[in-house]
């Protein structure tokens, strides 16, 4: 005699044979996924320059391998005197090589032509430096510009080769390539000879004025919106004027003529009235063409340049100041000139944070005497690592010979090598800080008397930077095992 399956079994077999299918799916999405990224390996010269996944340059002093994983991020294998590290650099890469004609690029991207063609690549891709302008979509509000010179109007960035742009979602952006680290504080279009790039709206504007919205290539979670223009002022405007010409139906010429004098801001009781309260030609000139504001930075090594625009016809702002406080207790205010764009921010601490606002004081309208201050912009940025190196290059007897290289940008006037044998001094060497700037660096060596202990240390010491002395923690150890 057969049995019917109650509802209550059937419902636990269609339940159970759905987690089977979901158990069945997930199980081949993770092979898919384990297998279809790119398993290739790549070599890169030395002598290159990327950034990481966290936007730090690197720059190989020897050979590397890349590869990417399973994750889809790439890794940069390097293996720098003794010693091998694992760089992550991201999803997207892009490496440039100055004796290299063409830009590498890897990972999912998206060159857009100037007649709207999208070609698609997810390997490895050569992009000729020297070529007509282009663009590439990396990935959300991340691009490439590629061309012979890329520079902003004003010239606020002029840089060539090509330049990688990472956009947040209010429409600033970060600029990186092998020589700008800059981040914009406010919208920007790039030039090129073939396009112009706006940034925030991420827009390529093309020489026959057609427009290409780059959004929607694979989409954007940008959510910069342009400012609405102030049309207020105009309707006042409308409104003096209706009510001038309203006066002047009714009073006759006397009061017209009135009213032309008030209006061209001409002295006397009724245009004094008017200028007081701020004439609508005033009220325009202040809306449009007073500004005062950061408009990009760019951090180094031991300073930071503060880019700056200001626009004052009336002469109204008092005076223009940056406020600056670090993390290492650095506190400062800087009165700016209202005619420079550029003000340079220096004897700054290596890998440190700083608050850098943009202030303004101006009188009050009610009694001049009185001085109102206020901040238009602010920002935190933090200035680069120091990148000199000190590195054992050969033990022979008892002689240790050793490699000094500068950080360009932080070259120290006076430092001294000094050898430690399980913490005990043991030797001194003199570094020539001239030798130690250029490209390969300054080769010295010490003699040191008696036999090495266990753990042997080469240190930076005794380091003064534009005259002052600096703590530097920069050093190289040896195991005599």
């Amino acid at each position: 005699m057969k049995r019917k399956l109650g509802k209550k079994n059937i419902r636990l077999f269609v339940l159970f044979s759905f987690l089977v299918l979901g158990v069945v799916g997930i199980f081949g999405y993770g092979i898919y996924t384990a297998m279809s990224f790119d398993h290739n390996i790549y070599k890169v010269a030395s002598g290159s320059f990327t950034y990481d996944a966290d936007n730090s340059y690197v720059n190989l002093e020897s050979e590397g391998e890349l590869s990417q994983k399973w994750d889809k991020k790439y890794y940069l294998s390097v293996k720098d005197k003794s010693k091998s590290k694992v760089i992550d650099l991201g999803n997207d890469v892009v490496i440039y090589h100055d004796n290299d004609m063409n830009l590498k690029l890897y990972g999912t991207n998206y060159r857009i032509a100037t007649n709207g063609d999208v070609v698609f690549s997810d390997s490895e891709l050569e992009v000729p430096r020297n070529t007509s302008p282009s663009i590439f979509k990396l990935a959300d509000r991340r691009y490439l510009v590629v061309g012979k010179e890329i520079a902003t109007e004003k010239k606020g960035i002029d840089t060539k080769g090509y330049l990688i742009v990472e956009i947040d979602k209010s429409g600033n952006a970060l600029l990186l390539n092998n020589e700008l680290n800059v981040k914009t504080l406010s919208t920007i279009v790039l030039k090129t000879s073939g396009f112009d790039f706006d940034v925030a709206n991420e827009k390529l504007i093309l020489n026959n004025k057609k427009t290409i919205d780059l959004k929607k290539v694979s989409g954007s979670s940008n959510q910069y919106v342009e400012p609405v223009k102030e049309t207020k002022v105009e309707e006042d405007k409308n409104k003096d004027n209706n009510n001038n010409n309203n006066n002047n139906n009714n009073n006759g010429g006397g009061s017209n003529n009135t009213n032309l004098n008030a209006a061209s801001g001409a002295t006397g009781s009724a245009g004094s009235s008017i200028v007081n309260n701020t004439s609508v030609n005033d009220a325009v000139k202040l809306n449009i063409v007073k500004s005062a504001f950061i408009s990009s930075v760019a951090a180094y090594t031991s300073y930071i340049d503060v880019y700056y625009n200001v626009n004052d016809p009336k002469n109204e702002y008092i005076s223009v100041f940056l406020d600056v406080k670090g993390t290492d207790g650095y506190e400062d205010r800087i009165i700016l000139n209202k005619d420079l764009t550029r003000n340079r921010l220096r004897n700054l601490t290596p890998n440190t944070e700083y608050s850098i606002s943009f202030g303004y004081t101006y009188a009050s309208q009610g009694n001049t005497d009185i001085l109102l201050e206020d901040t238009s912009n602010s920002f935190v940025i933090r200035t680069s690592k120091n990148q000199t190196r000190l590195d054992i290059t050969k033990i022979s007897g008892n002689r240790i010979y050793y490699n000094v290289k500068f950080d360009p940008s932080y070259a120290f006037d006076f430092a001294t090598v000094v050898v430690y044998s399980d913490n005990i001094s043991i030797a001194r060497g003199a570094i020539d800080v001239v030798t130690a700037v250029k490209g390969s660096g300054y080769d010295g060596y010490v003699d040191c008397d008696g036999e090495f202990g266990y753990e042997i240390v080469v240190r930076l010491e005794e380091c003064k930077y534009d005259g002052e002395p600096v703590e530097v923690d920069i050093k190289s150890k040896f195991i005599n095992g």
